[in-house]
């Protein structure tokens, strides 16, 4: 969950959902992959979506991790932590402003889906200037970080500080609002981890 303010706030509480593990594929420099199906409720246009994965992409791919992007109105069954699901919605029941989005965890820390409010992220980019396609990119990735990293995986810097503010949106228009060396372990550590314990498994 994201919050924006120019003063802190409580952090919000990750919502329950169901996941399963699932092989880890890995791609070039053997990073590892995970399959992400977004659902476009909102109606993005393509164009800006298209952006925004890319975008969301160059995040994961700075960390160590591929993103392969499914765009469709129903695209099956996902399995934790390899294949999620980012639901882009027109906006949110909760009261608060500046919530972005919602990640959907389970008591043990793991999930499959989250919800990212497309309105709340257009006002945003309008209130500050900032590129549509570029934070609506950095909060699909900040929301699938909490996927792959798991409760109170919020940090004081990076993209997974809770409350963005002035700086983390500079940061994000330049291409700089990142996972920290420590995220990016900790998920490639994670996906690995799966693929190797299945690969026993199948013995």
């Amino acid at each position: 969950m994201i919050h924006f303010s120019k003063t802190c706030q409580p952090l919000g509480t990750l919502l329950l959902a169901l996941a399963f593990p699932a092989w880890a594929q890995t791609y070039p420099d053997n990073n590892p992959q995970v399959v992400v199906s977004v659902y476009n409720d909102a109606g993005v246009s393509s164009n800006v979506l298209a952006h925004a994965e890319e975008n969301a992409t160059r995040i994961f791919g700075r960390a160590g991790v591929w993103i392969a992007w499914k765009n469709c109105l129903d695209c099956g069954p996902v399995e934790w932590p390899t294949s999620l699901v980012v639901r882009i919605v027109p906006g949110s029941a909760r009261p608060s402003h500046e919530i972005f989005g919602m990640a959907f965890l389970s008591a043990e820390g793991t999930g499959c889906y989250t919800d990212v409010f497309y309105e709340r992220a257009a006002k945003l980019q309008s209130a500050w200037n900032v590129s549509l396609p570029d934070t609506l990119g950095a909060v699909m990735a900040h929301e699938i970080g909490h996927l792959l990293l798991g409760s109170n995986s919020h940090t004081s810097a990076g993209i997974m500080r809770a409350h963005w503010e002035g700086q983390e949106l500079n940061r994000m228009a330049r291409g700089n609002l990142l996972f920290t060396e420590a995220q990016s372990d900790q998920m490639r550590m994670k996906l690995f981890a799966v693929r190797s314990t299945l690969a026993i498994a199948a013995q």
